[in-house]
């Protein structure tokens, strides 16, 4: 298919493209879980040399979307609904703890502040957008703003320890997984409890932030482990 770009930026390189087309096929279940990955043969598909496959393909496994076995070689990582429901609770965990820091750094940092009010607006004009027909770059576009979000909240933390933990455990793994599996009505709802967390934030009400997080993450975790033990019916 060759490569194809997802950006006008001029500074994407093209192990980004890569990523970004090896990421759209898995999404699009044209690479399946469980499916051993083979180098030379998404060479040939994306119409570049093994280097810069490689290189993307290291950037997946970094993401637990690709696990590598020794002398087993690699696969596309087969996502069960008890993993994704541990680690919603290791991410509840971890938001709660750091709500008092959260909130003080979001009062003194008005940078900070914009980036949580910009990614809220621009992923509900995202979001309210969305069709039976939109493509895959849409779709992962939103995921990428839910995961900015909750990024953003880790970062608040001050703690580098806690971010690192958060860009390892890969909180959105399943996103790669439902695509035009979730209801519009669920992606907007999302995004209204992010909207409750920053409010609550901003706000500096403690105990209603940490309510807003629990309802956000009970709501996602049962629409979330819903449609993955379906999809291991059918």
């Amino acid at each position: 298919m060759g490569v194809t770009a997802m950006t006008k930026n001029t500074k994407t390189t093209l192990v980004d493209i890569i990523y970004d087309n090896i990421r759209k096929d898995i999404t699009q279940g044209i690479l399946i879980p469980g499916q051993k990955i083979n180098i030379k043969e998404l060479s040939e598909r994306y119409g570049a040399s093994l280097t810069p496959i490689k290189l993307a393909l290291n950037r997946l496994i970094s993401e637990k979307i690709i696990e590598n076995y020794p002398r087993q070689g690699m696969k596309l990582k087969s996502v069960e609904a008890e993993e994704i429901a541990e680690i919603f609770d290791l991410r509840l965990m971890l938001d709660l703890c750091f709500t008092k820091e959260i909130i003080t750094t979001v009062s003194y940092n008005e940078m900070m502040k914009e980036e949580f009010k910009r990614n809220v607006e621009e992923h509900m004009q995202s979001v309210s957008s969305l069709t039976s027909d939109s493509p895959v770059d849409v779709y992962l576009q939103n995921y990428d703003y839910d995961y900015k979000f909750h990024e953003l909240l880790m970062k608040c933390s001050g703690n580098k320890k806690i971010v690192d933990v958060f860009h390892y455990i890969n909180p959105f793994l399943y996103s790669n997984f439902i695509f035009r599996k979730q209801s519009k009505d669920r992606d907007i709802a999302g995004v209204k409890e992010h909207e409750a967390i920053l409010n609550s934030i901003l706000t500096e009400d403690e105990e209603s932030l940490r309510e807003a997080l629990r309802v956000h993450n009970r709501n996602s975790k049962r629409t979330i482990g819903l449609i993955l033990k379906v999809d291991k019916i059918l």
